[in-house]
């Protein structure tokens, strides 16, 4: 090849190499008896990368070209699913836990906290656990990395019996002295429905039972999801979990101002469950059709007699996707539901109550938003039951404002209403449109005049909600990919130049 060809295409290779952002290969480390860490098929494995020292790694900063946007979120709590997957290949079972010095950084799976060897999960041989990052910035600076350790114990050969834990078993003594290990069984009867079977459990020791996404409502392209039911008790457990009607347990009250979004019972068949633990999903999707605040879900929980409000927390959020666990006492029916705008009309006056046909009264009525959520709502102004003016007003949460109609009424004595509340009688009294006074149109509506709805002093100094949401920045290349761009056509600047004067 000519000295000129050649150093054009050596160019052309240190250009492209440096102007393309590096793209990782699925990572594979082992960690050692069996045990190994992977990101092949993980849904987020572009947070997890290995540095020349051989550690692993999650690569949290702006400069990573995997991640969008801003990163990870400051001042939140950010959940970052099924990051990376542990896995056993050998033919006993291993204990697993992992550790970081990292601050604001935890490990999850199956439901639990992976931060020390107390946490550790159970895998079968063959067996895999998928794990996820929770980083938590609410108290200080998001890390840009963050190394961490998966450790491991794999049971000598005197630790196996013929109990061997399952997928999703925690393990353990049951409690009367036998050394048999947890066995957790999940079963998929319809879509709707899953039966999960614990054996052996040991006694105030949860364990968690994956529910492959069970859909409890579904919205154009969203869903919110049942992921895990992690439950405590003892013995042999067994449960029957399906999805229903939000209605199966009658309406809720309406003073709670909440909308039922989606329900699911759970019943035990075998054994009782002590405490309870479900883990939901919200899609983005779900949350862009419904405009649900995901702040805004809880739970309720009926007995059969009652109904109780559990509390609910948003444990995680990733790419725009909410998580949400709540803790119960006991198994029932539980409803899923999103707070609702409670719009009301509080009051209703006229004034003044007497007028010639000529002269219009002004109606006057305060509207209440008592719900947990902004909403919005028509308000009608009727004249004997007829609709004669219509206003739409939109109210954030404890907001009230003032919606005021300008009316003109033929001859009589008319009752005036706004929504269900009583405005007073109007009474129109005097010449009529012959002895001169002026025309009554035949149709009422158009005798009517609107002001824009007055908020209250108090709601007008409400502050706009913020989001914990990054900002995406508009497509193109980052800092460090421009630079190496810039840097790459330099490169090739040179080599041409350095062509031409081996040519001449």
């Amino acid at each position: 090849m000519r000295p000129r060809r050649f150093l054009a295409v050596l160019a052309l290779l240190v250009a492209v190499a440096l102007a393309l952002p590096t793209f990782a290969a699925p990572l594979g480390d082992p960690v050692g008896d069996g045990v190994s860490v992977t990101t092949t098929n993980s849904t987020n494995a572009e947070y997890v990368r290995v540095t020349g020292d051989g550690e692993l790694t999650l690569d949290l900063a702006t400069s990573n070209p995997a991640l969008s946007g801003a990163g990870v979120n400051a001042e939140a709590v950010t959940y970052i699913d099924d990051a990376f997957r542990v896995r056993y290949d050998g033919d006993r079972f291993a204990s697993v836990w992992l550790t970081t010095e990292a601050d604001g950084i935890a490990f999850r799976a199956r439901g639990a906290r992976l931060g020390s060897r107390a946490d550790a999960i159970r895998l079968n041989p063959n067996g895999s656990v998928s794990v996820g990052v929770v980083v938590d910035t609410t108290t200080g600076t998001p890390p840009e990395d963050a190394s961490f350790s998966v450790e491991a114990r794999v049971a000598e050969a005197g630790d196996v019996t013929d109990g061997t834990a399952s997928s999703g078993g925690t393990g353990g003594s049951t409690g009367d002295g036998s050394s048999e290990e947890t066995l957790m069984q999940v079963e998929h009867p319809s879509a709707t429905s899953r039966t999960v079977t614990v054996e052996n459990a040991v006694v105030g020791r949860p364990n968690t039972a994956a529910m492959d996404r069970l859909v409890v409502d579904r919205e154009g392209d969203g869903v919110v999801t049942l992921d895990e039911l992690t439950v405590v008790g003892q013995s042999t457990l067994e449960m029957d979990v399906s999805v229903t009607e939000p209605d199966a347990a009658g309406p809720l009250p309406a003073s709670t101002s909440m909308r039922p979004v989606g329900a699911v019972r759970v019943e035990e068949r075998r054994g009782t469950v002590d405490q309870a633990t479900f883990r939901f999903a919200v899609d983005r999707a779900y949350l862009a059709a419904t405009g649900v605040d995901p702040e805004s879900l809880t739970l309720y929980r009926y007995d059969g007699s009652e109904r109780s409000e559990l509390d609910v927390e948003v444990v995680g959020r990733s790419g725009g996707d909410v998580f949400l666990e709540a803790d119960t006492p006991g198994l029932s029916t539980f409803v899923i539901a999103a707070a609702a705008p409670s719009i009301r009309v509080e009051a209703a006056e006229l004034r003044p109550a007497t007028v010639t046909p000529d002269e219009r009264t002004t109606v006057t009525a305060t509207v209440t938003n008592d719900g947990r959520v902004a909403g919005e709502r028509t308000v009608a102004l009727t004249l004997d039951g007829d609709v004669i003016g219509e206003r739409r007003v939109t109210l954030a949460p404890d907001e009230s404002a003032q919606v005021t109609f300008r009316v003109r009424a033929p001859g009589g004595t008319h009752d005036v209403r706004v929504g269900a509340a009583d405005a007073g009688r109007l009474v129109v009294e005097g010449a009529t449109p012959d002895g001169g006074a002026t025309p009554v149109a035949s149709n009422p509506a158009e005798n009517v005049t609107e002001t824009p709805p007055a908020v209250s002093p108090e709601a007008a100094d409400t502050p706009a909600v913020s989001t914990d949401e990054p900002v995406a920045e508009p497509a193109g290349g980052s800092l460090p990919a421009t630079v190496a761009f810039v840097a790459g056509l330099l490169a090739l600047l040179v080599l041409m130049a350095l062509a031409r004067r081996v040519r001449r």
